[in-house]
């Protein structure tokens, strides 16, 4: 993978979410970080900041986290394609009844069954292909879901950078777990 592609994905990763380990000729200086973020797309916070863009949800299900009475409505965003790469948003909303409204709730404790790693899959089923986040390290180019919070009634942006589909396709259906309903038809711009 080419140093360029890498720091592109890079940049949109805060200091603290480039791995210790990466070599330094692979990591985006801050003028690179400059150029190439004044060409990016604009993407929303993934802080769990008030005015996270979630008005362009495509679909959205409401699961019931299985033993517990706290509900976990998850949106899917627009997918974005630039180049070799593929960036998936999801928007979270927690409606946990185990916690009060003004504590914060990670996406990871909105996760049924999160004994393993948050690698949402989008699958290509034309061409029978599934596509999980970029890890160049052992570590996958996503945000981290153990990081990502919400109170009550709002709502927070995870993302995951993917490779671009390699085929003509359309669509694709996304799968967050085998247990949960997959999102079909999911257009690929």
């Amino acid at each position: 993978m080419s140093a360029a592609v890498l720091a592109l994905a890079l940049a949109g990763c805060g200091a603290d979410d480039v791995p210790e380990d990466a070599p330094a000729t692979e990591q985006a200086t801050p003028e690179e970080k400059t150029t190439e973020s004044a060409t990016e797309t604009p993407k929303p916070t993934d802080t769990g900041e008030e005015g996270a863009a979630t008005d362009e949800v495509l679909d959205e299900v409401t699961y019931t986290l299985p033993g517990t009475e706290d509900e976990v409505t998850v949106g899917v965003l627009p997918l974005e394609v630039e180049g070799d790469v593929m960036t998936l948003r999801l928007v979270f909303t927690p409606d946990f009844a185990s916690v009060s409204d003004d504590e914060p709730v990670s996406v990871w404790d909105m996760y049924p069954d999160n004994l393993y790693k948050f690698r949402p899959v989008l699958v290509d089923r034309e061409n029978l292909k599934e596509y999980s986040p970029i890890s160049d390290t052992g570590i996958d180019w996503t945000a981290d879901a153990g990081q990502l919070r919400a109170v009550n009634g709002e709502s927070v942006v995870w993302w995951g950078v993917y490779a671009a589909p390699e085929d003509d396709i359309d669509t694709f259906d996304l799968r967050l777990r085998d247990s949960l309903p997959e999102y079909t038809g999911i257009p690929v711009p």
